[in-house]
């Protein structure tokens, strides 16, 4: 459990954080949910009927740890409380609840859990479809009923996202699905596609190779892995989350599922199927960055044509497409006029 405290006027208030393993299907992932009550009566499934509650999922992007989010979250429930203090809302009204789910063996499998009470095994690699219906069983078997649900999807943990929406519209209260910096078309064609298609066709194709180059950081302690990443990630202003997070990918298994998941992502995700992915147009927005390698400004002028009007949100901040390393901030501001 990880509490971060929260000084609101004459009182304070918690916001919790609490990380599990839970089996999804058959294959377990991790899985954080953050708010200021997590008590078993604040996350039943059913919906409560003593107060209002906000339930937000967040799909990551690729890599797919959930702890990445964990200060994001935190930033968004704070910037949340704020708006609804300053409207004169109770804290007693609403509660929200914010979900982040890992991508399968995009965070190493405990030892304890490697092929025990289900089919997955540490060292499985999965594509982007496996993923998708991943989420999708998530939502189904956990996501508590609430007032209002939002879904959020960053890079293609948004594709993941319009993907899951049309099958859930119906079953849950869905009032917004919000995708950030999406990588929902013509990855292969962006500046970081074409860059990196062949290095990630190489080492998807010659896994023995994968492992060959990575076999060696499962043998380094913790230590040593946050030592490596600190080298790149220097500076003010990067969470400690996400310096854990990063140091957890230095891992072969991980390694091979974020190489096995970005070639196959680079393969499929090609022109825009406007069908699938826009058949709820009404209830998506989108957040475009003015420097992102993934997804150029153009993608994001060619959606506004496409989608509802004002549902475009081109960022003013020069937000990295990797927003959750310094602009979580800036990110969460955004977001809060769309979460009513």
């Amino acid at each position: 459990w990880w509490v971060v405290e929260m000084q609101r006027g004459s009182f304070i208030r918690q916001i919790l954080r609490r990380v599990d393993w839970v089996p999804v299907g058959d294959k377990w992932c991790r899985v954080s949910i953050m708010g200021t009550d997590l008590s078993p009566a604040a996350l039943q499934k059913e919906e409560s009927k003593e107060r209002e509650r906000v339930v937000i999922l967040m799909i990551p992007g690729n890599p797919g740890n959930e702890a990445f989010y964990a200060d994001f979250g935190e930033l968004l429930l704070k910037s949340l409380m704020s708006r609804d203090e300053r409207a004169g809302g109770s804290a007693d009204q609403r509660t929200y609840l914010f979900y982040t789910i890992s991508h399968l063996n995009h965070v190493a499998l405990p030892a304890e859990l490697d092929g025990h009470a289900g089919t997955l095994r540490a060292t499985d690699r999965f594509q982007l479809d496996a993923q998708v219906q991943h989420k999708l069983d998530y939502v189904r078997e956990h996501l508590p009923r609430a007032t209002r649900v939002y879904l959020m999807g960053h890079s293609i943990g948004s594709y993941m996202m319009l993907r899951v929406l049309p099958y859930i519209v119906e079953d849950f209260r869905i009032k917004g699905a919000l995708a950030l910096f999406p990588t929902i078309e013509r990855m292969a064609l962006s500046p970081n596609g074409l860059r990196l298609r062949r290095v990630l066709a190489a080492l998807d194709s010659q896994d023995w190779l994968a492992k060959a180059l990575t076999f060696w950081l499962n043998f380094l302690p913790v230590s040593a892995k946050k030592w490596l990443v600190g080298l790149n990630l220097r500076g003010e202003g990067v969470p400690p989350c996400v310096t854990d997070a990063a140091a957890e990918l230095l891992n072969t298994n991980v390694f091979r599922n974020i190489v096995h998941m970005s070639h196959d992502e680079l393969e499929n995700v090609n022109e825009f199927d406007e069908a699938t992915l826009l058949q709820h147009k009404e209830l998506v927005h989108f957040l475009y960055g003015t420097t992102d390698g993934w997804v150029p400004l153009e993608y994001g002028m060619e959606m506004a044509e496409r989608a509802p009007s004002g549902h475009v949100i081109i960022d003013d901040k020069q937000c990295e497409h990797a927003f959750v390393i310094r602009d979580g901030k800036a990110v969460a501001e955004k977001l809060v006029p769309l979460i009513v």
